[in-house]
């Protein structure tokens, strides 16, 4: 075990179970809790060396944690140091020096998730040869589903392939996938399980993430797919009331339609579905549309090409109107009814 870690990211929930993970490592070699000292990023540097120094009253471990500390900067732009300050390299040589069973924990906590660590400046290299690194990236709709499994294994339970697929095309409609929020609302499904439940089916998950956003927006367009007037337009006011949230959730249902478009030429096409899973793949910008298909297949029958055409144009029309001041965003429900109102069924 490494007495020096860096853990950088936006992924608050990783970046806890990092840090606990450190702790932990400390607490049983030691046998007892460590004695911890907290800095933040105005803290002196020597004020931090004194404390991973100096060794604990009762004989135990001193751990220190510095938060964002100036040594390791966020990537602004421009070239990364490429030497050290005097400053830079006292602390190093007094790190190298830490006393057996302390130990030193950097967290460096992103504004936002585009930011970046500089991982190119000197003193990260260098530093990086005595630290184990923790890199905590947000989580997407690619990698959650790992998250999710592990947690459902971890508890005697798996999902159904019906409950795998839902959860997958939930998480598509979601910019940031905050971990935190996502294990206390499976928390609260393992409490509601009947006992003796191993397997989760999609009817256990259909009150998670109630309220939300992306849950009404994912539900939204499963009912307007299949040309559900009465179920879909409660939602309406909530998705597109405000101009930011209507030119996301817009955004959202024009990706869905172009897909299902696509789908169904590829259908009419005669195409197999290995190709048509290839091609769509392409049409979704890159992202994989495996779990999309199975929707695809049970909601392409209410839906010609033409009327999809037709429909595309208009959303696309009636976002340009709104940035230009000259639409509602309200006008979205009165084409929202129309195309519920005539189930086009073939």
């Amino acid at each position: 075990m490494k007495q020096v870690k860096i853990i950088y990211g936006s992924e608050t929930y990783l970046m806890h179970r990092e840090e606990q993970s450190f702790l932990e490592a400390f607490r049983k070699r030691a046998g007892e809790e460590p004695e911890l000292s907290v800095f933040g990023k105005d803290a002196a540097p020597a004020q931090v060396v004194e404390a991973f120094q100096s060794s604990s009253l009762f004989g135990g471990t001193n751990v220190c944690i510095w938060h964002d500390c100036p040594y390791l900067p966020i990537k602004r732009g421009g070239r990364s140091r490429s030497k050290l300050t005097k400053e830079e390299t006292w602390f190093l040589e007094q790190l190298a020096a830490i006393p057996e069973g302390n130990g030193l924990l950097f967290v460096i906590k992103f504004p936002k998730e585009t930011s970046r660590l500089d991982t190119g400046c000197v003193f990260f290299k260098e530093v990086k040869k005595l630290a184990e690194v923790a890199e905590c990236q947000p989580v997407t709709d690619k990698t959650v589903m790992t998250y999710v499994s592990s947690y459902m294994n971890g508890r005697g339970l798996h999902l159904s392939p019906s409950a795998d697929r839902y959860l997958r095309g939930l998480f598509q409609t979601w910019d940031a996938i905050p971990l935190q929020y996502v294990f206390s609302e499976l928390d609260k499904l393992c409490i509601m399980l009947p006992d003796g439940t191993r397997e989760i089916e999609t009817t256990h998950l259909t009150s998670l993430f109630s309220g939300t956003m992306e849950k009404n927006l994912f539900t939204f367009m499963d009912y307007f797919l299949r040309r559900d007037g009465r179920h879909t337009i409660p939602f309406i006011s909530s998705l597109f009331s405000r101009q930011d949230a209507f030119l996301k959730n817009t955004g959202y249902m024009l990706s869905r339609l172009r897909l299902l478009r696509a789908y169904k030429e590829l259908q009419a096409a005669g195409m197999k579905e290995k190709q048509s899973e290839q091609v769509l793949t392409r049409v979704n910008k890159g992202k994989p549309v495996k779990y999309a298909l199975y929707h695809l297949k049970k909601i392409a029958s209410y839906w010609k090409i033409e009327e999809l055409d037709e429909l595309l144009l208009q959303i696309f029309t009636l976002q340009l109107n709104i940035r230009r001041g000259t639409a509602q965003s309200m006008d979205m429900e009165q084409l929202i009814c129309l195309y519920c109102s005539n189930k086009g069924r073939v």
